[in-house]
């Protein structure tokens, strides 16, 4: 005769939620609906007294605070370091923790603890909100998530502590490394001690290479780190040579080293020539500082939001060139916002092939890319660039005397998530702030995503249907 213990009905239950909540949603909208509830919990939290150092300003302003944590951005309409107390920041390490890994990410961890084994809707659900393009492994793919966070943030803590404890003392210089390193992996661009991000540490090495580790890492996705290790791992064991474990690189992870070496390498180029005779930036610094502030002003475009010199005295053709590498952002599968690398090459590669007329097909890595793959990357730049000319001109309106460049320059900011500024941030009015807001969320989801999420199916002609061929003249 069988039991029924509480614990396997607990586990009933808890099965039966996950399947009732996703035959009434999609796992888009389940994910949509998560965030907003952080974001609302994040901001009732940051309007309380006890988390404040002064009195707490109006609600509008920490639901800012609290949409660009959780959508890892660094945005900011107060300045954390004065306005929050210690433990208003630890809420935000939490906001910012959570939206850079995803709150399905966390739900998925604690319902772990109780059961060793995830149903498919389960599967379905989480490999949606983690980035996992099929439903292989689930549950260790997450796992790993968090072990290799929690690996790269404690790297980052303990060489952000050498240099904190010493300007700060060892308490607060401990809790500013470890804010720090969880906003840098996080690519959330959040400080705590300062009013001007990482001005103060613009010829500190140790800072601005740790800082640029984890943003470097947080951006690459996880699972392009998963595949090094695993390939890593191979080579120690069997001592195959580098060039030949590089040949088993999956395409994906190939195209987002190559994408991300050629982004950073030439926004470092383009910021160290076009800034260098400007004296608000480089033309006051030696030789190596200006490389090194370069290369982390280059890094932090790839949605970090950190800064070792006042953006907005950068000039106007280094911010329109910040435009276009916000837009395309970190890679697939990790911490980071925009478009994406792997879109940007789809892009590009199908560009190539068509003024190419000798190829047929748009490749990457000896590999064809398939007509779905195109349409996909397309539809994502066509949203990014509608919902950034909507955007803008609603600031145009609704900020009447600021001038566009700035106005641009906070939608790219904030739509891909990076967080740097021109200085703008605070001074925008109610509808300003909260187009930002609208950017940051859409930016941090994903605008295909939020569109599947309230997207109803309707009529889908059959697949047999071919229409004739449309004769339009093109160019």
């Amino acid at each position: 005769m069988s039991t029924f213990n509480g614990k396997e009905l607990f586990l009933k239950r808890e099965s039966s939620w996950v399947e009732r909540l996703e035959k009434s949603n999609s796992p888009e909208k389940i994910l949509v609906m998560a965030f907003l509830i952080v974001i609302f919990i994040g901001s009732v939290l940051l309007s309380l007294p006890i988390t404040n150092l002064q009195k707490p300003v109006s609600y509008l302003n920490n639901l800012f605070v609290a949409v660009s944590a959780v959508c890892v951005t660094g945005l900011s309409t107060v300045t954390v370091a004065t306005q929050y107390n210690m433990l208003g920041k630890i809420v935000m390490i939490f906001l910012m923790q959570i939206g850079g890994l995803g709150p399905m990410t966390i739900i998925a961890i604690i319902m772990q603890r109780n059961r060793k084994r995830m149903a498919t809707v389960e599967k379905r659900l989480f490999a949606t909100a983690s980035g996992k393009s099929d439903l292989y492994d689930v549950p260790m793919y997450i796992r790993k998530i968090i072990l290799y966070t929690l690996i790269f943030e404690s790297i980052g803590f303990v060489l952000l502590s050498i240099r904190m404890t010493g300007v700060y003392g060892m308490k607060t210089g401990l809790f500013n490394a470890l804010f720090l390193a969880v906003s840098a992996f996080t690519n959330a661009g959040f400080d705590c001690f300062a009013s001007d991000s990482l001005v103060f540490f613009a010829a500190d090495p140790l800072i601005n290479f740790t800082v640029m580790f984890l943003i470097i890492t947080g951006g690459l996705g996880f699972m392009v780190w998963f595949e090094l290790y695993d390939l890593a791992k191979q080579r120690r064991n069997s001592g195959n040579a580098i060039s030949r474990v590089k040949k088993r690189l999956s395409v994906h992870a190939t195209v987002v080293l190559k994408a991300t070496a050629i982004l950073l390498a030439s926004g470092a180029f383009f910021f160290l020539l076009l800034e260098n005779g400007n004296q608000s930036t480089l033309a006051l610094e030696n030789g190596f500082n200006r490389v090194l502030i370069s290369l982390f002003q280059s890094v932090t475009l790839r949605t970090a939001g950190f800064a070792t010199v006042y953006i907005g005295r950068c000039t106007r053709p280094m911010l329109l060139i910040m435009c276009v590498y916000m837009l395309i952002g970190g890679s697939p599968g990790g911490t980071a916002g925009g478009m994406k690398t792997t879109t940007a090459v789809v892009l590009f590669k199908t560009a190539l092939n068509t003024l190419d007329s000798e190829h047929s097909d748009a490749v990457v890595s000896h590999r064809r890319i398939s007509p779905t793959l195109l349409r996909h990357a397309f539809t994502i730049l066509t949203l990014y660039i509608s919902i950034v000319f909507m955007m803008t001109v609603i600031l145009t309106v609704s900020e009447p005397s600021m001038d566009l460049l700035p106005l641009v320059f906070e939608v790219f900011s904030a739509i891909a998530t990076v967080g740097i500024s021109t200085g703008i941030t605070g001074s925008l009015s109610v509808v300003g702030k909260i187009v930002i807001m609208i950017l940051m969320f859409v930016g941090r989801l994903g605008p295909l995503s939020l569109y599947m999420a309230f997207h109803k199916e309707g009529r889908v002609a059959t697949e047999h249907v071919r229409y004739p061929d449309a004769n339009i003249i093109i160019g």
